[in-house]
Parts: structure tokens; sequence; C-alpha cells
């Protein structure tokens, strides 16, 4: 039965549960990251174990393809239950210090490659768990709760590692998986698949000539990309910056709190305000001030500068994140949503791993001002782009523009 108010049972458990799990996810990443960096003391190590997690992202449209056939509880649920037992095998690796660098590369794989349906599935479950009506409150909503409690698992990471340890922080985040995945056991999840499907490959073409046929899903995946990939380096530098200025784990922590809180600050705009600001002006708007919040980096003397840029950055992040997910939420017929997110995720993802790889040769030896200004311009360029093409390929696709 389609849902017929904001805050029923099967959305208000996805909320619960997804939020929970991003606070898990942010303290594994920051533990991870700093492993790496205390084993080599290395901003290029660094870059290839983030490029080795977005690499399986590169298996996205089989992923969604998977999930536009099949139901999506069962593996969804085995996912989490797996990646749980994995996060408890890295608690007891790291608690006897056994943990290495190649060994945190395959772990990250293997995390990421289960990890690659989740983006797809999630695409063509959240909008049938709310009214259509309600879609751009409902994005911001997940959003205030997913980056409040990722802000949360920032801001505590840093201090929970050097209080209690890696390996005491990675088991909360192995909690947290078998948490999702007992959530999901509760969760009613409408039939969402054909009853015959067609064959295997037939259904890969077919969601490929849906996105071919878009007035506006091929421009998203390129502006994807490139946006992307551009700020991929940003990344890699960011913890080399707080390295040097000698805040290290706990200054990284906190810039990516800011970040975070402006997140936060932005989805709680979208929950209030989203259903009645206009999704194409909103995209604009956001990348606009995502290009020049990234100018905010470049001075590093001024600490109060980047922090503020780093919230700054986070509200336009938020704004155009939401309401680029409802314009597809609205664009894209349910049958083919996993196949469509599925290829938008591969998309917007190959550009990150390959400008890290790109880079991670050289990463500690250029001036990090540079790849913050050359992502500036990227962002700013793609929000003229999409100001001047937007609007006429939203009518085209006849989305409320």
């Amino acid at each position: 039965m389609p849902a017929t108010k904001l805050w029923n049972k099967n959305f208000t458990l996805y909320w619960l549960g997804t939020a929970q799990s991003n606070f898990g996810d942010a303290l594994n990443g920051i533990a991870l990251s700093f492993l790496i960096l205390d084993l080599t003391g290395s901003a290029t190590s660094m870059g290839i174990n983030l490029a080795l997690s977005m690499f399986p992202g590169l298996l996205s449209p089989l992923a969604g393809n998977l999930m536009d056939r099949i139901p999506l509880k069962p593996p969804l649920i085995v996912g989490d239950v797996l990646r749980g037992l994995i996060a408890l095998g890295v608690v007891y690796l790291a608690s006897q210090h056994l943990l290495t660098v190649p060994l945190i590369y395959l772990i990250t794989v293997l995390f990421s490659t289960i990890g690659v349906m989740y983006r797809p599935a999630a695409g063509k479950i959240f909008p049938e768990l709310v009214p259509r009506a309600e879609l751009p409150r409902a994005n911001g909503l997940l959003g205030t709760a997913t980056q409040s409690m990722q802000l949360l698992g920032l801001v505590g990471g840093g201090a929970l590692i050097s209080t209690l340890g890696t390996a005491q922080a990675l088991l909360i985040d192995a909690i947290t998986f078998f948490i999702m995945a007992v959530v999901l056991v509760f969760v009613d999840i409408p039939r969402l698949h054909p009853a015959q499907p067609e064959p295997f490959w037939k259904g890969m073409k077919a969601g490929f000539q849906v996105i071919q046929k878009s007035s506006i899903l091929p421009m998203v995946m390129g502006m994807a990309f490139l946006i992307n990939g551009a700020l991929a380096p940003t990344e890699v530098l960011t913890p080399r910056i707080m390295q040097e200025m000698g805040l290290g784990a706990r200054g990284y922590g906190f810039w990516m709190g800011a970040f975070s809180a402006g997140m936060v600050l932005g989805s709680v705009m979208v929950s209030i305000f989203g259903n009645k600001w206009q999704p194409r002006r909103m995209v604009f708007l956001g990348l606009f001030g995502m290009g020049f919040t990234l100018l905010g980096m470049m001075p590093q003397q001024h600490l109060w500068i980047m922090f503020t840029s780093a919230a700054l950055m986070g509200i336009t992040v938020a704004l155009t994140n939401t309401f680029v997910s409802v314009l597809l939420q609205h664009s894209v017929d349910q049958q083919y949503r996993g196949r469509v997110f599925g290829v938008l995720g591969m998309v917007a993802q190959c550009g990150m791993p390959l400008m890290v790889l790109a880079v991670s040769g050289v990463a500690d030896q250029i001036p990090v001002s540079i790849p913050f200004m050359v992502a500036s311009v990227v962002v700013v360029c793609m929000s003229l782009l999409w100001a001047v093409f937007a609007g006429k390929q939203l009518k085209a696709a006849q989305v409320p523009a």
C-alpha cells in the first residue's frame, strides 16, 4: 500500500537505521585513514586506499540491474551481516597489531564490493517509503539524520580512537552493521521487481537505453563525473594539511565535523522549506556556492577561514545532492531506478579513483592550493552549464524545475 503520510513506520525505521549506520561509517573512515598514515606517514598510501574504495563502484550498473530483478530485502540484510563480520575481523587484527597496509587495502575492497549494491537499492526503495509530494522533505530529513550522526562520528572519532584505541572504535562500526540488518527485517519493502524479469544482459541494455533517451540524465552524469574527479585530490590532501599544521587526526576530525555540520544545516533547511523551493534553482545555487567555498582551503594560516569554508561547503553539497536526488526520483520510473542509480553511481565515482591515482604519486610534493583552485574552477563552470541548459532539459523530461 502506498505511503499516505511522511512519518510512517517504514520511513521511520529506515531513517533511524541509516542514521546509526552513518555513525559507524564515520568512525571506520577516520580509523582506517589514520591507521594507514601511522603505518606509512604518507598521503600517497591514503590516496591509494581511497581509490581502492571507489573502484568497486564500477560494478554499480551490474548491481543496479540485479536490484531491478530480485526482492531487495534479503541481499541487503545479508550484506550488512557480512560487513559486520568483516568489521569484527578488523577489530581482532587491530587489537593484535596484525594489520598491515596491504591487508587494509584488501579489507577496503571487500567492504566496498559488498556495499556496491546499496546505492542503487536505496535509489529504488526510498521514493516508495513516503508520499511523492513529500520527497523533498523526506530527503532533507534523511540527510539531517545521517549527517548529524556522521558529524558525531567524525568529531568524536579522533577522541574515541585516542582514548579507547582503534580496535574499540572499529567494534562500534561492526555493531552498527548488525543493527541495520535487524532494522531492515522490519521495514516493509513493496514488490518492485517483475515476476518474470527479462534476460540479464537485455535488462542492462534497456537500462542504458532509458538513460540515452533521457534529456536530463546524461548531463547529470557528466557533471557528476567531472565534479567528483576534480574534488578527489582535495580529499587526499586535506589530512596532509592537518598533519602539517600539527592538528593530526583530531584536527581532521573537526574539519570533517565542520563540513558535516554544514551538511546537517543544509539538510535541515531542505526538511523545512524543501517543498517550497525550486529544485533546478537550488542545484545551481549549491554548485555555485561550492565552487567558491573551495577557495577557503587555500590560506592555511587562517584556521577560522578553513573551518568556516568547510561548513559552508557542507551546506552547498547538501543542497546540490538533495535536489539532484529529488529530480531523479521524480523522473525515473521505479522499474529502472536500480539500473539508473547504478550507472549514476559508477559514473560519479570513477572520476575520483582515476584522479586520485593520477595525483597519488605527487601528492606529497605539489602545493595543496593548486588542487583546490582547480576544483573551484571546475565546479563553478558546471554550475554555469547547469544554469544555461538544465531548464530546457527538465522541461523536456517533464520534471518539476
